[in-house]
């Protein structure tokens, strides 16, 4: 018989931006209460309550049982077409000795994923309001200047932006103080996995909080962290914290090279971006430990200096881990499936003859990867839609925000777009 185990509900805790609870990141749903509809919200329930919940109780039992759960039909589908799942195939007695007949644990969640909420200091072209909070500012501000422009978006939704129902939503779970302080305790004494992410961590004091709270009570050397950063900027604490950690992992959302990372990650400066990353990389020399993690989302708007991109990742080689997981595809206008064929044939071109320069294998086989589908065709029958939405958004934006233009960054897309005539 297949075992059909995970160990996620018995040793990880996933609380999003929003301060709702999932078992993990590919779940949809969020942990409801014991009455089936209300959910769990950091913003005012704790941890206690929630870790041996119903619904916790149930999954576990059912996991004990060997059944195939419907909430996990992502993993599943992944398997069922012979890939690799997010799934913990771990040995389910393990958890059997500390698990009651009802589901209740007797351990506390040791790998835990906070997020926390979506203020941030940047507005990114791929990026939603449920992890930014500065695209609903600004995209509000645009309405009032062009109010058919903002009627627009919303009607497009997903085509153009990812999040268009509460524009001006700021999730902030952790200024509930009794919260907080349960949290920060269960992280402390339990957690030996610690992910970090936002909004932007970096400027968020809670976080900062948090890392004092652990040095004081002397466990983060139990720990190992995961922080993922715009990199815009660094707190010189961070020496006294880190190096304390048993690792840690600096994930770097890098999307371009200097103008090309600026205006794709508005509005930060490449400067700071680059000081960052010395800043790290020179601290993980010193301290022999800690990575720097790479995952660009690769999209229309850097897939063509996706090699140079590359290349400069592997000036870090030393300390340098890669994800290659970020093909966007929504926004939709994001997807470069969608851009015009002859300037994605350029581009699979220019990468193939890159190759060369790349020294990591596993960054060829990607490159050769993305190169490949360029050269398919899109097969959506709203293609010309999609291509001058894309027009249509990118130039609104451009405009309001007053930067160099993606006409200017990528002329030759403008001129295959042009040719269109759309």
């Amino acid at each position: 018989m297949k075992n059909n185990f995970c160990s996620y509900p018995f040793e990880h805790l996933y609380l999003h931006s929003t301060g709702h609870f999932k078992v993990c990141c590919m779940m949809d749903e969020h942990v409801t209460k014991d009455d089936g509809y209300r959910q769990f919200n950091a913003s005012r329930d704790g941890i206690t309550a929630l870790w041996n919940s119903g619904y916790y109780k149930q999954i576990r039992k059912d996991m004990l049982a060997n059944k195939r759960l419907e909430k996990c039909n992502k993993c599943w589908l992944a398997e069922d077409n012979g890939l690799s799942s997010m799934r913990r195939k771990r040995d389910p007695h393990h958890y059997e000795k500390y698990t009651r007949s009802d589901g209740t644990l007797d351990l506390q969640p040791t790998d835990i994923e906070l997020h926390f909420g979506n203020v941030c200091n940047l507005s990114c072209k791929m990026c939603s309001t449920q992890f930014s909070h500065m695209i609903g500012k600004e995209l509000i501000k645009m309405g009032e200047q062009d109010p058919d422009f903002l009627k627009w978006v919303k009607k497009e939704s997903g085509l153009v932006n990812n999040w268009t129902s509460e524009l001006d939503v700021v999730y902030d779970w952790y200024k509930n103080e009794k919260i907080k302080k349960e949290i920060f305790e269960v992280v402390s004494k339990h957690s030996e996995k610690l992910v970090v992410i936002g909004g932007e961590p970096t400027i968020i004091p809670e976080f900062y909080e948090l890392l004092e709270y652990c040095y004081d009570q002397k466990t983060l050397k139990n720990k190992k962290l995961t922080v993922t950063t715009n990199l815009t900027n660094t707190n010189p604490k961070f020496t006294k914290w880190l190096k304390e950690l048993k690792d840690f992992t600096i994930h770097a959302s890098v999307d371009g090279i200097g103008e090309r990372n600026e205006y794709i990650r508005y509005p930060s400066k490449w400067t700071s971006i680059q000081k960052s990353l010395n800043f790290y990389a020179t601290m993980m020399k010193e301290q022999k430990k800690g990575h720097i993690s790479f995952n660009p989302a690769i999209q229309t708007l850097n897939i063509d200096i996706l090699p140079e991109m590359v290349q400069y990742f592997e000036t870090f080689d030393d300390i340098a881990k890669y994800s290659w997981i970020s093909h966007v595809r929504w926004p939709i206008i994001c997807d470069y499936d969608h851009a015009p064929i002859e300037w994605k044939n350029k581009v699979a071109d220019k990468i193939d003859a890159q190759l060369v320069k790349v020294k990591n294998e596993l960054n060829r086989k990607e490159l050769e990867q993305h190169s490949s589908r360029l050269r398919l065709e899109s097969d959506s029958k709203f293609l010309r839609h999609i291509q001058s939405s894309f027009i249509k958004y990118n130039d609104a934006q451009d405009s309001f925000r007053k930067c160099k233009s993606w006409r200017e960054l990528m002329p030759d897309l403008a001129a295959s777009l042009t040719k269109l005539d759309l």
